[in-house]
């Protein structure tokens, strides 16, 4: 969900863009000032309900080493309470072809293990509005 990708040969980083906050992007392209998670847990700390909206499937970790899923296993289950209180909802950009069974099950399993839910839309724009939708709808506490 949040690891590095082979692009052409090389590695290519995903960060997060905050610059629509409460709507948080995992983009995997630009430049990251620091690893995701450290963005991650920067995000926690502002202690403010958001959305993490991406277009990386939450099964795609083909690249990830060993230690790197190790590192991203220790940093989440630290930080499990902290995105269950603060992370609304995980929405995923499938485009135009729709997420397979086997990426809606691992978003299942995963929303279970971090208690939030992983939705699907087609584009970023309604990513976007489905997650303010989220966000006003955990706000009035339906």
């Amino acid at each position: 969900m949040l690891s590095a990708d082979l692009v052409s040969g090389r590695k290519q980083i995903m960060f997060l863009d905050d610059t629509r906050f409460p709507l948080v992007f995992a983009r995997e392209e630009g430049q990251a000032p620091a690893s995701i998670l450290a963005e991650l847990e920067g995000l926690l700390n502002r202690q403010t309900p958001f959305v993490l909206i991406t277009d990386h499937a939450p099964d795609d970790h083909r690249t990830e080493t060993a230690e790197e899923r190790r590192e991203k296993a220790l940093f989440f289950k630290r930080t499990k309470d902290r995105f269950k209180k603060y992370c609304r909802a995980m929405i995923v950009i499938e485009g135009k072809k729709p997420a397979s069974a086997a990426v809606r099950l691992a978003a299942a399993t995963a929303s279970k293990a971090f208690g939030f839910s992983v939705l699907f839309e087609t584009d970023e724009r309604r990513a976007a509005a489905r997650g303010m939708l989220v966000l006003l709808e955990a706000r009035a506490g339906t």
